[in-house]
C-alpha cells in the first residue's frame, strides 16, 4: 500500500486509533468488529514507511488532541452552551475523553453532537471518516469483499466522469448527459454535435473535481446570451472561448442544467438538490439500499447542494421517503442548529415525502447490479426529476459523517454497519485464511 499523505490519512494517524482500538471492550457488535478490522488491516497492509509514520506520530497525539479541543471549542463552545446549557469546561473534558477512549477527535465531537449525553454513550458505535475513507473502503474494493476478483474492474468508471456516463449509457441506467468535454483548449463533443452551445441552461464542472468546487452555471437568456452565476453576461462564443482558456489548466465537462421535480422545487431553491444514497452488498450477494440523506443549498449565492460547502442535509426514512429535520455541520463547525423549515424559502422540510421514492430505491439497487457489481459499497448522488430519478455521480469512498449527523445517531450497529462488518470479516478470512 503506497504512502498517502491526504487529509484522511493524516487524521487517521493523529487519531491514535491504531492503539486506542486495542483497548475496546470485547463484544459481538458490528461496530466493534469494524474497529478491530480497521486496526489490524492498517497495520498488516502498511509498508515499512507507513508503520514508521504511525510510530513517529504517537508521541504527538496528546498535544494534537489538546490543540484541536481548544480550536473547536473556540468555534462552537459558546453556541453549544447557549443551545444545550452544557458548560465550556465540561465540553473540553468530554472532547478529550472521547478522543482518548474512542479516537473521535474534537471536530467530530461537535459533528456527531456528543455533547448530548445519550449520543456520547454510543460513541463506540460511530464509524470514523478516517476508518472508512483511509482504509476499509480500499481494502474491500481491492479484494472485492472476499469474492473472486474479476479480470475487469469498474473502479476507473467511477473516478472518470466521462467513462462513468458512457458506462451508464451502455448499461441502460439514466444519468445526466454530457454535451462536451473541454480539455487542453479543445472542445470534444460527447452528446452534442452542434458547432455552438445549445440554447439551454448549462452546468460546467471540473472533469476530476470533488465537493462542488470549481462549478459554474450559465443561464440561457432570450437574447441568446448566457448569464453566469457570478452575474456577468456573455455570448455563447465567449463562453466557449473562456472554457478553452481555462481548460489548459483544468479539464471541464459541460452538461445541461437539470431541474428537480416540482414537488421539491421549494427545497431546491434554484439549484439541483440531490439525494445521497448508500447501497452495500448484502449477505446473499445482492445490493441493498441502507441509508439516504437529501441535500439542499443553504447560501443564496450557492449553485451546488454540497454539504461540506455549507449545504443542508436532511435524513430520509428509507422505508417511506419522508424527510426529517435539516442540519449543517461539515468540518466540525456547528454553531447553528436544526431546521424544520428551509432558511431561504421557508418551505417545510420535516415530514415531506420525496416524490417517486419507491422508484428511486429500485433505481439505485438496479444501478449497483448493472454498473458496479464488483464494488461492495457505493454512495450515489441521485437527482429526482419530473420524469424520474437521474444518476449524477457514484462515490467509491462515500463520507458517512453526513449520514450519522443527519440521522442523529451512529451507523456502526445499524444495517450498513452490519453489512460492512460482514463483508470485512469475509474478506479477511479469504485473504489471510484466518478467523478473527
Amino acid at each position: 500500500m503506497a504512502i498517502d499523505l491526504g487529509f484522511d490519512r493524516i487524521v487517521r494517524d493523529f487519531s491514535g486509533a491504531r492503539w486506542i482500538f486495542t483497548q475496546l471492550s470485547a463484544d459481538d457488535t458490528a461496530a466493534t468488529s469494524i474497529h478491530r478490522c480497521f486496526r489490524r488491516i492498517i497495520w498488516r497492509e502498511a509498508n515499512l514507511a507507513d508503520r514508521c509514520i504511525m510510530l513517529v506520530t504517537l508521541p504527538f497525539l496528546p498535544v494534537m488532541i489538546i490543540v484541536l479541543t481548544l480550536v473547536f471549542t473556540t468555534f462552537n463552545g459558546r453556541a453549544i452552551k447557549k443551545r444545550t446549557g452544557k458548560g465550556i469546561i465540561r465540553q473540553v473534558y468530554e472532547q478529550i475523553a472521547v478522543a482518548s477512549r474512542f479516537a473521535i477527535l474534537p471536530p467530530w465531537y461537535y459533528i456527531f453532537e456528543l455533547h448530548d449525553d445519550d449520543k456520547r454513550q454510543r460513541a463506540n458505535e460511530y464509524l470514523n471518516r478516517f476508518e472508512t475513507k483511509a482504509g476499509l473502503y480500499r481494502f474491500l474494493r481491492d479484494n472485492n469483499g472476499g469474492l473472486p476478483v474479476p479480470a475487469e474492474r469498474t473502479t476507473l468508471c467511477i473516478k472518470d466522469k466521462t467513462l462513468f456516463m458512457a458506462h451508464c449509457r451502455k448499461q441502460g441506467v439514466t444519468a445526466a448527459p454530457i454535451f462536451w468535454i473541454v480539455k487542453g483548449g479543445e472542445v470534444i463533443p460527447v452528446d452534442h454535435d452542434g458547432s455552438g452551445l445549445p440554447a439551454c441552461d448549462l452546468f460546467v464542472k471540473p472533469l476530476n473535481g470533488q465537493g462542488g468546487r470549481g462549478t459554474i452555471r450559465w443561464d440561457y437568456m432570450e437574447s441568446g446570451q448566457y448569464l453566469c452565476s457570478d452575474g456577468s453576461f456573455v455570448s455563447g462564443d465567449q463562453v466557449i472561448a473562456l472554457l478553452r482558456k481555462n481548460s489548459k489548466h483544468t479539464a471541464y465537462i459541460v452538461q445541461p442544467r437539470l431541474i428537480n421535480h416540482p414537488g421539491i422545487a421549494d427545497l431546491a431553491c434554484g439549484t439541483l438538490a440531490t439525494v445521497r444514497v448508500m447501497s452495500c452488498r448484502n449477505e446473499s450477494g445482492g445490493y441493498e439500499v441502507t441509508n439516504a440523506v437529501f441535500r439542499m443549498k443553504r447560501n443564496t449565492d450557492a449553485i451546488v447542494d454540497n454539504y461540506h460547502a455549507g449545504g443542508i442535509a436532511a435524513n430520509v426514512n428509507i422505508k417511506t421517503g419522508v424527510l426529517e429535520e435539516g442540519t449543517r455541520g461539515g468540518w466540525g463547525l456547528v454553531t447553528d442548529g436544526w431546521y424544520e423549515r428551509h432558511p431561504l424559502s421557508n418551505a417545510t422540510i420535516t415530514h415531506r415525502k420525496l416524490p417517486g421514492w419507491e422508484k428511486m430505491i429500485d433505481f439505485v439497487q438496479n444501478a449497483h447490479v448493472r454498473l458496479f457489481p464488483d464494488q461492495v459499497v457505493i454512495g450515489w448522488d441521485v437527482a429526482l426529476l419530473s420524469d424520474g430519478p437521474c444518476l449524477i455521480e457514484a462515490n467509491k469512498a462515500p463520507d458517512l459523517d453526513i449520514i450519522q449527523r443527519a440521522q442523529k445517531g451512529p451507523l456502526g450497529n445499524e444495517r450498513l454497519g452490519r453489512l460492512l462488518a460482514f463483508n470485512l470479516n469475509r474478506t479477511i478470512e479469504t485473504k489471510y485464511e484466518e478467523n478473527w
